[in-house]
Protein backbone atom coordinates (compact mmCIF):
# COMPACT_ATOMS: atom_id res chain seq x y z
CA UNK A 1 0.00 0.00 0.00
CA UNK A 2 2.56 2.54 1.10
CA UNK A 3 4.80 1.46 -1.83
CA UNK A 4 2.12 2.96 -4.28
CA UNK A 5 2.93 6.35 -2.85
CA UNK A 6 4.43 8.70 -5.31
CA UNK A 7 6.69 11.61 -4.13
CA UNK A 8 4.07 14.13 -4.80
CA UNK A 9 1.48 12.63 -2.42
CA UNK A 10 -0.81 10.99 -4.25
CA UNK A 11 -0.79 7.00 -4.80
CA UNK A 12 -0.91 5.09 -7.91
CA UNK A 13 -1.67 1.36 -8.30
CA UNK A 14 0.53 0.80 -11.32
CA UNK A 15 3.41 2.72 -9.70
CA UNK A 16 6.94 1.80 -10.92
CA UNK A 17 9.64 4.15 -9.99
CA UNK A 18 12.45 2.35 -11.86
CA UNK A 19 10.70 2.94 -15.06
CA UNK A 20 9.70 6.50 -14.14
CA UNK A 21 6.11 5.90 -13.69
CA UNK A 22 5.25 8.33 -10.95
CA UNK A 23 1.26 9.16 -12.00
CA UNK A 24 -0.83 9.85 -9.25
CA UNK A 25 -4.31 10.25 -9.35
CA UNK A 26 -7.16 10.77 -7.18
CA UNK A 27 -9.25 7.68 -6.98
CA UNK A 28 -6.14 5.71 -6.01
CA UNK A 29 -5.40 8.04 -3.70
CA UNK A 30 -8.98 8.04 -2.21
CA UNK A 31 -8.44 4.06 -2.09
CA UNK A 32 -5.26 3.90 -0.37
CA UNK A 33 -6.18 6.39 2.49
CA UNK A 34 -9.63 4.58 2.70
CA UNK A 35 -7.39 0.92 3.25
CA UNK A 36 -4.87 2.95 5.55
CA UNK A 37 -7.87 3.76 8.17
CA UNK A 38 -9.49 0.55 7.80
CA UNK A 39 -6.15 -1.16 9.11
CA UNK A 40 -5.60 1.56 11.35
CA UNK A 41 -1.83 2.66 9.25
CA UNK A 42 -0.90 6.53 10.03
CA UNK A 43 -1.29 8.19 7.17
CA UNK A 44 2.16 9.36 5.83
CA UNK A 45 3.02 13.08 5.50
CA UNK A 46 -0.91 14.53 5.19
CA UNK A 47 -0.22 17.66 4.36
CA UNK A 48 1.39 16.79 1.46
CA UNK A 49 -1.23 14.49 -0.39
CA UNK A 50 -3.48 17.16 0.92
CA UNK A 51 -1.93 19.55 -0.67
CA UNK A 52 -1.58 17.57 -3.90
CA UNK A 53 -5.27 16.76 -3.79
CA UNK A 54 -6.05 20.92 -3.28
CA UNK A 55 -4.46 21.19 -6.55
CA UNK A 56 -6.43 19.10 -8.42
CA UNK A 57 -9.12 22.27 -8.32
CA UNK A 58 -9.92 24.65 -10.88
CA UNK A 59 -9.94 28.49 -9.63
CA UNK A 60 -13.84 28.28 -9.66
CA UNK A 61 -13.78 24.77 -7.78
CA UNK A 62 -14.79 22.73 -9.84
CA UNK A 63 -13.04 19.35 -11.49
CA UNK A 64 -12.22 17.94 -14.42
CA UNK A 65 -14.35 14.86 -14.13
CA UNK A 66 -17.19 13.88 -11.17
CA UNK A 67 -15.06 10.72 -10.65
CA UNK A 68 -11.66 12.84 -10.02
CA UNK A 69 -13.88 15.43 -7.80
CA UNK A 70 -15.81 12.48 -6.01
CA UNK A 71 -12.43 11.20 -5.56
CA UNK A 72 -10.51 14.35 -4.39
CA UNK A 73 -13.19 15.92 -1.86
CA UNK A 74 -13.37 11.89 -0.17
CA UNK A 75 -9.90 11.79 0.08
CA UNK A 76 -9.43 15.27 1.77
CA UNK A 77 -12.14 14.57 4.23
CA UNK A 78 -10.56 11.07 5.19
CA UNK A 79 -7.57 13.80 6.00
CA UNK A 80 -9.84 16.47 7.59
CA UNK A 81 -8.84 18.88 5.30
CA UNK A 82 -10.52 21.40 3.29
CA UNK A 83 -10.63 22.47 -0.49
CA UNK A 84 -9.25 25.14 -1.53
CA UNK A 85 -12.33 26.46 -2.91
CA UNK A 86 -16.06 25.61 -2.32
CA UNK A 87 -16.82 22.82 -4.71
CA UNK A 88 -20.99 24.29 -3.86
CA UNK A 89 -21.43 25.49 -7.37
CA UNK A 90 -19.60 22.98 -9.38
CA UNK A 91 -21.49 20.03 -7.33
CA UNK A 92 -25.10 21.67 -8.20
CA UNK A 93 -24.21 22.31 -11.75
CA UNK A 94 -23.45 18.43 -12.09
CA UNK A 95 -26.14 17.02 -10.57
CA UNK A 96 -28.24 19.25 -12.58
CA UNK A 97 -26.57 18.19 -16.15
CA UNK A 98 -26.92 14.48 -14.93
CA UNK A 99 -30.58 14.71 -14.20
CA UNK A 100 -31.02 16.58 -17.29
CA UNK A 101 -29.98 14.56 -19.24
CA UNK A 102 -31.91 12.52 -21.82
CA UNK A 103 -29.83 10.38 -23.59
CA UNK A 104 -29.96 6.52 -23.04
CA UNK A 105 -28.94 5.70 -19.49
CA UNK A 106 -25.68 3.07 -19.02
CA UNK A 107 -27.84 2.14 -15.96
CA UNK A 108 -24.84 0.77 -13.80
CA UNK A 109 -23.28 3.46 -14.69
CA UNK A 110 -25.81 6.27 -13.60
CA UNK A 111 -26.31 4.23 -10.33
CA UNK A 112 -22.70 4.94 -9.32
CA UNK A 113 -22.79 8.63 -10.66
CA UNK A 114 -25.96 8.94 -9.04
CA UNK A 115 -24.36 7.70 -5.72
CA UNK A 116 -21.21 10.02 -5.57
CA UNK A 117 -23.11 12.61 -6.45
CA UNK A 118 -25.32 12.32 -3.09
CA UNK A 119 -22.40 11.10 -1.05
CA UNK A 120 -20.69 14.60 -1.79
CA UNK A 121 -23.77 16.11 -1.26
CA UNK A 122 -23.67 14.91 2.46
CA UNK A 123 -20.03 15.24 2.92
CA UNK A 124 -20.45 19.01 2.30
CA UNK A 125 -23.51 18.69 4.86
CA UNK A 126 -26.41 19.04 1.31
CA UNK A 127 -28.75 17.30 -0.22
CA UNK A 128 -31.18 16.54 -2.87
CA UNK A 129 -33.86 18.98 -3.15
CA UNK A 130 -37.95 18.02 -3.45
CA UNK A 131 -38.07 17.17 -6.94
CA UNK A 132 -34.27 16.33 -7.81
CA UNK A 133 -34.82 13.78 -5.32
CA UNK A 134 -38.02 12.68 -6.90
CA UNK A 135 -35.77 12.42 -10.10
CA UNK A 136 -33.10 10.21 -8.43
CA UNK A 137 -35.71 7.75 -7.01
CA UNK A 138 -37.28 7.38 -10.50
CA UNK A 139 -33.48 6.71 -11.86
CA UNK A 140 -33.54 4.25 -9.32
CA UNK A 141 -36.85 2.35 -10.23
CA UNK A 142 -36.19 2.86 -14.22
CA UNK A 143 -32.20 1.20 -13.33
CA UNK A 144 -33.94 -2.04 -11.77
CA UNK A 145 -34.23 -5.40 -13.20
CA UNK A 146 -37.07 -7.72 -13.25
CA UNK A 147 -35.19 -9.93 -10.40
CA UNK A 148 -35.40 -7.36 -8.04
CA UNK A 149 -31.71 -6.40 -8.42
CA UNK A 150 -29.90 -3.44 -10.20
CA UNK A 151 -29.22 -2.77 -12.67
CA UNK A 152 -31.85 -3.50 -15.77
CA UNK A 153 -31.25 -5.56 -17.68
CA UNK A 154 -29.37 -8.26 -16.39
CA UNK A 155 -28.52 -7.31 -12.54
CA UNK A 156 -25.51 -8.17 -10.94
CA UNK A 157 -24.44 -8.29 -7.18
CA UNK A 158 -21.93 -4.94 -6.96
CA UNK A 159 -24.21 -3.11 -8.48
CA UNK A 160 -26.97 -4.29 -6.99
CA UNK A 161 -25.37 -3.01 -3.49
CA UNK A 162 -24.45 0.24 -5.23
CA UNK A 163 -28.41 0.76 -5.70
CA UNK A 164 -29.19 0.11 -2.36
CA UNK A 165 -26.62 2.66 -0.43
CA UNK A 166 -27.97 5.12 -3.06
CA UNK A 167 -31.45 4.04 -2.04
CA UNK A 168 -30.67 4.36 2.20
CA UNK A 169 -29.10 7.94 0.89
CA UNK A 170 -31.86 8.87 -0.60
CA UNK A 171 -34.75 7.78 1.96
CA UNK A 172 -33.70 6.82 5.60
CA UNK A 173 -36.55 4.79 6.42
CA UNK A 174 -36.31 3.07 2.83
CA UNK A 175 -36.93 -0.55 3.41
CA UNK A 176 -35.54 -3.25 0.97
CA UNK A 177 -38.55 -5.23 -0.55
CA UNK A 178 -38.69 -9.69 -0.68
CA UNK A 179 -37.53 -9.38 -4.26
CA UNK A 180 -34.28 -8.04 -3.05
CA UNK A 181 -33.41 -10.91 -1.01
CA UNK A 182 -34.57 -13.42 -3.86
CA UNK A 183 -32.03 -11.97 -5.71
CA UNK A 184 -29.30 -12.66 -2.91
CA UNK A 185 -30.33 -15.37 -1.97
CA UNK A 186 -29.64 -16.21 -6.11
CA UNK A 187 -26.46 -15.49 -5.83
CA UNK A 188 -25.03 -17.30 -3.13
CA UNK A 189 -22.78 -20.76 -3.98
CA UNK A 190 -21.07 -23.29 -1.94
CA UNK A 191 -18.15 -22.95 -3.73
CA UNK A 192 -17.80 -19.00 -4.45
CA UNK A 193 -19.66 -18.17 -1.31
CA UNK A 194 -21.09 -15.18 -3.80
CA UNK A 195 -21.70 -15.32 -7.11
CA UNK A 196 -20.90 -12.12 -10.05
CA UNK A 197 -24.87 -12.91 -10.86
CA UNK A 198 -27.52 -15.50 -10.62
CA UNK A 199 -26.48 -18.08 -12.71
CA UNK A 200 -23.16 -17.25 -13.19
CA UNK A 201 -19.95 -19.44 -12.20
CA UNK A 202 -17.46 -16.99 -11.02
CA UNK A 203 -17.15 -13.84 -8.21
CA UNK A 204 -14.97 -10.86 -7.84
CA UNK A 205 -14.12 -8.91 -5.00
CA UNK A 206 -16.65 -6.31 -5.68
CA UNK A 207 -19.32 -9.20 -5.90
CA UNK A 208 -18.25 -10.07 -2.22
CA UNK A 209 -18.22 -6.90 -1.18
CA UNK A 210 -21.88 -6.89 -2.43
CA UNK A 211 -23.00 -9.70 -1.14
CA UNK A 212 -21.54 -8.81 1.96
CA UNK A 213 -23.52 -5.30 1.67
CA UNK A 214 -26.38 -6.83 1.26
CA UNK A 215 -26.73 -9.32 3.38
CA UNK A 216 -25.72 -6.81 6.36
CA UNK A 217 -28.94 -4.17 5.36
CA UNK A 218 -31.39 -7.87 4.67
CA UNK A 219 -30.73 -9.08 7.91
CA UNK A 220 -29.92 -11.93 6.14
CA UNK A 221 -27.73 -14.82 7.46
CA UNK A 222 -25.22 -15.70 4.25
CA UNK A 223 -24.97 -19.45 3.99
CA UNK A 224 -21.61 -19.58 2.90
CA UNK A 225 -19.32 -17.90 4.63
CA UNK A 226 -17.12 -19.89 4.76
CA UNK A 227 -16.46 -19.74 1.20
CA UNK A 228 -16.42 -16.20 1.28
CA UNK A 229 -13.28 -15.82 3.13
CA UNK A 230 -11.53 -18.36 1.01
CA UNK A 231 -12.27 -16.35 -2.05
CA UNK A 232 -11.18 -13.01 -0.79
CA UNK A 233 -7.98 -14.95 0.35
CA UNK A 234 -7.33 -16.13 -3.42
CA UNK A 235 -7.82 -12.82 -4.48
CA UNK A 236 -5.16 -11.46 -2.70
CA UNK A 237 -1.36 -11.35 -4.28
CA UNK A 238 1.38 -12.00 -3.80
CA UNK A 239 2.17 -8.18 -3.11
CA UNK A 240 -0.58 -8.00 -0.22
CA UNK A 241 -3.16 -5.89 -2.45
CA UNK A 242 -5.74 -7.45 -3.90
CA UNK A 243 -7.39 -7.90 -7.31
CA UNK A 244 -10.38 -7.90 -8.98
CA UNK A 245 -10.79 -11.23 -10.41
CA UNK A 246 -8.37 -14.09 -9.68
CA UNK A 247 -5.15 -14.61 -10.90
CA UNK A 248 -5.51 -10.21 -11.73
CA UNK A 249 -3.17 -7.49 -10.95
CA UNK A 250 -3.66 -5.95 -7.50
CA UNK A 251 -5.52 -2.69 -8.04
CA UNK A 252 -5.67 -0.07 -5.24
CA UNK A 253 -9.64 0.01 -5.81
CA UNK A 254 -9.88 -3.92 -5.27
CA UNK A 255 -7.89 -3.28 -2.20
CA UNK A 256 -10.23 -1.21 -0.67
CA UNK A 257 -13.14 -2.98 -1.83
CA UNK A 258 -11.45 -6.65 -0.27
CA UNK A 259 -10.89 -4.63 2.57
CA UNK A 260 -14.53 -3.44 3.41
CA UNK A 261 -15.32 -6.84 2.52
CA UNK A 262 -13.36 -8.93 5.36
CA UNK A 263 -14.26 -6.02 7.88
CA UNK A 264 -18.09 -7.31 6.92
CA UNK A 265 -17.38 -10.62 6.69
CA UNK A 266 -15.92 -10.52 10.51
CA UNK A 267 -19.07 -8.42 11.51
CA UNK A 268 -21.22 -11.66 9.90
CA UNK A 269 -18.90 -14.47 11.89
CA UNK A 270 -19.59 -12.59 15.26
CA UNK A 271 -23.19 -12.06 15.25
CA UNK A 272 -23.76 -16.04 13.90
CA UNK A 273 -20.94 -16.76 16.67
Amino acid sequence: MLGRRTPAGGYCFYRTPQWDVEEPNAPDTLAALESLRLLGVDIPAPEQTGDWLRSLQDDGGGYPTLTIGWAALGALDVLTIEPKFSPDRWLRGRLEAFLGSDRPRDWRAAIIDALRLCELLRLRRSAPHGPEQDRLVALLDSARATDGGWAAPGADVETTATGLLLAQLLDSLWQPDPLLDTFLGCCEDDLLGLRLAPGTRTTSVGALWGGLTLGHALGRRLRYLGAVGQQLGLLQRPDGGLSERHWAISTLRATWLGLQAAHLLNRERQEQG
